[in-house]
């Protein structure tokens, strides 16, 4: 949908009643990008080398370094405590919990062979391996009984950043190791099988017979991804297209809806594009090759009326985006805010509340919570927004996103609550990203390159800018 910035859409449902006063009783639990990072402390790096997984909290709890890592690096093992023992303080019990990948921390290989010596293939794999165990062992410490969705992040894999393996061995590992927290009392019994070959799958939800989680591995789909490391003939993206598609097709006349959980969203990747080089429309990078993001586009405009909503990550920021068939808004993706303050965010989670029929989750708000003064002796997590209150809207749906999306556009107010969100209320960033607003709202609902160079680089005068 080619989105023009001077001329305001209709706005399709409005909202006369007040805030709601009472959440429903339905909860679930949406956190991303974790990136951990067992380096943070090189002096206990060959303790954790020569000894096994289920000993890494006791090596950590004794390293000298207690405090919680500040921005421009990923979560040391005090910022990874602090948020599980913060998240199941806030939610103990929630209905399941939505992880949208990037386990691991960057550059995970380079920081071994710097840190251990060692250049050798078969012990970065296995410290790989080893990581990814205690990963998933310190999350189920802290829910044992809830069913997680984790979904796979480009930097996890054995082969290296945006090198995921189909039908390799760390898909795997992850199938075996995540099979606890996905196949809860026997709910998703071919979770392992499933996944194991692509990193996609369908998973069924707990007391919903009529609802499904399509699971995605998008790494497939990145400008950057290269099976390195497996058969380099095939397609794996254009594979999974051909699934997604005859899932879609099956549910359709089944009257089966569904929700969507990958890592990497389609649309433009507005920090690349901020800081890519040349002019405006040359410097314009997407998340997904166009080979897989326009018939994917088409498909959820095809079946939207079977998709509740969409979850991603990737970004590290508390974001969002909107599929339009032709003018009508169908479909959204809540993009989560990360854990990890690589990228100069606080660290934040979200707590979603939904409506629950026997065939559909209906999200109708959520609040986010983020870890204040992250810089100081003190950081401590506190409340951040809740969603209804500050964006005026009574439900998450499409219709309300892109009205979410006019008021950032056209009211000061609510476009400065945006910019401060969208990096968990991280101040030093706020002038800046102001200063960017309309990159943003062009991504909003402009997934193609061409449809976001209309909206970016056309003559016409951008209000607000």
């Amino acid at each position: 949908m080619k989105r023009i910035p001077y001329i305001f859409l209709i706005v399709f449902c409005c909202y006369a009643g007040a805030y709601s006063q009472d959440h429903s009783e339905n909860k679930f639990l949406n956190f991303s990008d974790l990136h951990f990072d067992p380096f943070y402390d090189s002096t206990i790096v060959d303790d954790l080398i020569y000894s096994d997984y289920t000993e890494w909290e006791n090596i950590f709890l004794n390293s000298d370094i207690q405090k919680i890592n500040s921005y421009r690096s990923d979560s040391n093992f005090p910022l990874f405590k602090s948020s599980m023992e913060e998240m199941s303080s806030r939610i103990p019990d929630p209905d399941f919990i939505i992880i949208t990948g990037d386990f691991m921390g960057h550059d995970f290989s380079e920081e071994y062979i710097k840190y251990s010596g060692i250049n050798n293939t078969d012990s970065i794999y296995s410290f790989k391996g080893k990581t990814i165990k205690f990963i998933t062992s310190y999350i189920l410490k802290f829910y044992p009984n809830t069913l997680i969705y984790p979904t796979v992040g480009n930097n996890d894999d054995y082969c290296g950043n945006y090198k995921i393996t189909p039908e390799g061995d760390f898909l795997k590992l992850l199938s075996e190791e995540w099979e606890p927290l996905v196949n809860i009392n026997g709910l998703n019994p071919d979770f392992s099988n499933d996944f194991s070959k692509g990193g996609y799958c369908v998973l069924n939800f707990p007391g919903i017979s009529n609802f499904k989680m399509i699971q995605l591995n998008t790494i497939y789909f990145s400008p950057k991804y290269i099976n390195q490391c497996g058969d380099s003939l095939i397609d794996p993206g254009m594979e999974e297209l051909v699934w997604l598609d005859s899932v879609f097709q099956q549910y359709t006349k089944l009257g089966i809806k569904v929700m969507l959980s990958y890592h990497i969203p389609p649309g433009v990747d507005i920090y690349g594009t901020i800081h890519g080089k040349g002019d405006c429309e040359e410097k314009i990078f997407t998340a997904w090759k166009e080979k897989y993001s326009e018939p994917f586009i088409r498909m959820i405009n095809k079946y939207s009326n079977s998709i509740s909503s969409q979850f991603a990550g990737h970004f590290h920021r508390d974001d969002f985006r909107i599929f339009y068939d032709w003018y009508t808004p169908v479909s959204f993706i809540h993009i989560t805010p990360s854990i990890s303050p690589i990228y100069d965010t606080n660290p934040s989670y979200q707590i979603f509340y939904y409506d629950k029929t026997e065939s559909e989750i209906a999200l109708t708000n959520y609040e986010t919570y983020y870890l204040k003064d992250i810089e100081t002796d003190e950081p401590y997590w506190t409340f951040e927004y809740d969603f209804n209150k500050s964006f005026g809207e009574s439900s998450i749906t499409p219709a309300s996103m892109h009205n979410v999306s006019e008021k950032i556009f056209g009211d000061e107010k609510y476009r400065n609550r945006y910019i401060e969100y969208y990096t968990g209320m991280n101040n030093s960033m706020t002038a800046k990203d102001m200063s960017n607003w309309y990159y943003n709202w062009c991504g909003f609902g402009n997934l193609t390159k061409s449809d976001y160079a209309n909206c970016m680089c056309g003559d016409s005068v951008k209000v607000g800018k």
